[in-house]
């Protein structure tokens, strides 16, 4: 991505202009022209900043995956079950906010990219940065490393399928499946 020294701020008014046209339509109906206008920016500035559409996506996919995974993480820390479920209420808040946007983001399938899989990957290397699995040996190491992958594509689509037909069920549940995604899956692999 080429980026202009200053642009901090024009970067993340086109983030912001995505997910409003995402909260719209779908991504493929977003235009640069429409992007640039909602930014406030001329399309020459959008082509410095970003080399197509698909570019700010991608960007704007990893800023909120990042927003989203600290504050998720967290969850890992806190032993106090009222901070754990004021903490996750929190999240659902913020996905619930995003809910038209995040669904398109994760059903986007181009020639380029897919949607889902960007997002899952995303949350992959996010868990991978925060060095929580060190192993003692190659084996367990590639053991680590797998379930990383799994639980990122799991929570992934655990986000998914709550965005998408979360309305009919409540944040019990969902809290619920995110922890035996969380214990068991981790404590499997602790206890080899």
């Amino acid at each position: 991505m080429r980026r202009l020294a200053d642009s901090a701020g024009t970067v993340e008014k086109l983030r912001q202009a995505l997910l409003c046209c995402l909260n719209e339509r779908e991504y493929r109906d977003v235009t640069i022209s429409e992007l640039s206008g909602r930014a406030g920016i001329n399309r020459t500035t959008f082509y410095l900043l970003f080399g197509s559409k698909e570019e700010l996506f991608k960007e704007t996919c990893r800023s909120l995956v990042g927003l989203w995974f600290q504050r998720f993480f967290d969850l890992n820390i806190i032993r106090d079950t009222d901070s754990e479920k004021a903490l996750f209420d929190e999240l659902l808040s913020w996905l619930a906010q995003r809910r038209s946007a995040l669904t398109r983001i994760l059903n986007v399938r181009t020639d380029m990219f897919d949607g889902f899989l960007l997002f899952a990957d995303e949350i992959e290397k996010k868990m991978a940065a925060q060095n929580i699995l060190k192993a003692e040996n190659g084996k367990k190491q590639k053991k680590y490393d797998l379930f990383i992958k799994i639980y990122s594509v799991s929570l992934a689509s655990i986000i998914k399928w709550w965005l998408e037909e979360g309305e009919g069920f409540d944040e019990d549940e969902f809290h619920a499946m995110i922890e035996r995604l969380r214990y068991k899956g981790y404590y499997s692999v602790l206890e080899d």
